[in-house]
C-alpha cells in the first residue's frame, strides 16, 4: 500500500489514542484517522500491530509506533513549531503517571479485581502524586502558561 501521510489507529474512547490523536493536532501534523472497532480488529490492523492495542501509528516509511507516549514524542519531534518547542522537558512525569499513580489507581478504583490490599493506601497514594501534579499547575498548565507535551497525560 502506498501511503501519503501517517495513519493513526485509534478508538474514540482509549485515554491513550486520545492523547496521541491530542498531540498530532497540536503540532499541527496531518494523519489519516482509522477508527477501530476493539471488539472486531480487522486484519490489516491485526497485521500491522499484532497485539492488536491502540492507538498504533503507521507512518509513511513502514515504521510502526504502538505506544500513545512514543507517538506523542514522535509528533512533537517531527514538528518543531513554536507550538511544539518545548520537547519533552517533563518524561519523568509523564513515566510517574503512566505507571505508578495508573498503578494506584486501579488498585483503588477497581478493588475488587485484587486480592489482600489495602484500598485507602492505594488511594492515599494516587492522591499524593495527584497533590504533586497541582502544585505543577500554578501557571495554568504543566508546561507554564500554555499547553505543552506533558499535559496531553
Amino acid at each position: 500500500m502506498n501511503k501519503k501521510i501517517p495513519i493513526l489507529f485509534s478508538f474514540r474512547r482509549c485515554p491513550y489514542a486520545m492523547r496521541a490523536r491530542i498531540a498530532i493536532k497540536l503540532c499541527d501534523l496531518e494523519c489519516e484517522i482509522r477508527e477501530i472497532n476493539l471488539k472486531l480488529k480487522n486484519k490489516e490492523f491485526l497485521n500491522i500491530s499484532p497485539k492488536g492495542t491502540v492507538p498504533v501509528l503507521w507512518l509513511c516509511d513502514g515504521t510502526v509506533i504502538d505506544e500513545s507516549f512514543e507517538i506523542m514524542k514522535w509528533a512533537y519531534s517531527t514538528n518543531l513549531s513554536d507550538d511544539c518547542s518545548q520537547k519533552v522537558n517533563h518524561e519523568d512525569l509523564i513515566a510517574l503517571v503512566d505507571s505508578k499513580f495508573k498503578y494506584h489507581l486501579d488498585r483503588y478504583k477497581y478493588s475488587s479485581r485484587f486480592k489482600n490490599i489495602d484500598v485507602n493506601y492505594h488511594r492515599d497514594s494516587a492522591l499524593n502524586i495527584l497533590y504533586r501534579i497541582e502544585d505543577l499547575l500554578e501557571l495554568g498548565w504543566l508546561n507554564g502558561v500554555t499547553p505543552g507535551f506533558s499535559d496531553l497525560t
